[in-house]
């Protein structure tokens, strides 16, 4: 994606999509490399000429070093050097890479629900669960820059081997690569349709991932207790009856009364492109020397 820093938010003027390749981390670089390039050709502009290039990339990663530590889902990225090895194929002299989420959780702190509030969580459910906390105005990172990674917090005392390694984890119930092979399909949204036609199955593990979402919300709610839990990712935007909702039941019947009387579970404003405009809104942050509450 290529965009201009127009205003609060980045206005997108170029996009190229494509899948990620599944055949190593080499491959995922130039496939990156090239998509950069080809979205810089539609505007007649050269990477020469950014001021600023952002990569979110899943977790666990070291954000300063440019490392991504794992990321079960994508074959090779295993203490892969993300950083460096993308700033090459753009010929570039750096990069500014972070965890996905935290790139949205960012964008959505400056200018999307979250603008304004110094304690909130975000969190985005789709292919994977991930999220970011952000506490008394700073983003908390961790001894080990994994704070935040919220999809992999024990709900169940039994469940699936989650992509992590270890089972009962919310991603492992709850995201749509999970929801979609316990139903033996490619795609969540086929679950969520059969559910919606009552199939004894599907209702089954959408009941259970709903579970699972509000475990999930009730321990953030009690244990961190922020003032917005702000919700992302494509399985939100096209199921909230199925995310935000049973975080919000979940909340009100579950969590402290304190806790829960002080936050509000929303929708990110940023929508499906939430993550890429934070990318920009965090590289433009960086840039700017305006980054000390996220470094």
């Amino acid at each position: 994606m290529v965009a201009r820093d127009d205003g609060p938010i980045p206005r997108i003027v170029a996009r190229d999509e494509r899948a990620t390749p599944r055949t190593g981390a080499d491959d995922v670089v130039r496939a990156i490399g090239e998509s950069a390039r080809s979205a810089l050709a539609t505007v007649n502009a050269s990477v020469r000429e950014l001021s600023g290039v952002g990569c979110s990339a899943p977790g666990p990663l070291d954000h300063r070093g440019g490392i991504v530590h794992e990321a079960p889902n994508i074959p090779g990225f295993v203490e892969f050097p993300l950083g460096k090895r993308l700033a090459g194929a753009l010929g570039l002299e750096a990069i500014y890479l972070d965890r996905d989420t935290v790139m949205a959780a960012v964008g959505e702190a400056v200018a999307g629900a979250a603008k304004g509030a110094r304690d909130f969580i975000y969190i985005t459910i789709s292919t994977g669960i991930g999220g970011a906390i952000v506490s008394d105005g700073r983003l908390l990172r961790g001894a080990a820059d994994t704070a935040g990674e919220i999809g992999h917090l024990p709900v169940a005392l039994e469940g699936p081997r989650c992509g992590c390694g270890s089972y009962g984890c919310v991603e492992s119930l709850a995201a749509g690569r999970f929801i979609a092979e316990a139903f033996g399909v490619e795609d969540a949204a086929l679950v969520f349709a059969a559910a919606a036609a009552h199939d004894p199955q599907a209702e089954r593990i959408i009941d259970r991932a709903e579970k699972a979402l509000g475990n999930l919300a009730v321990g953030l709610a009690n244990a961190i207790s922020p003032a917005l839990i702000v919700v992302g990712g494509s399985i939100a935007e096209h199921e909230p009856g199925h995310t935000l909702e049973p975080m919000r039941r979940a909340i009100t019947a579950r969590a402290f009364k304190v806790a829960a009387a002080a936050v509000r579970v929303v929708p990110a404003a940023l929508g499906r492109d939430v993550g890429m405009l934070g990318a920009v809104i965090y590289a433009r942050e960086r840039l700017a020397g305006r980054d000390e509450w996220f470094r």
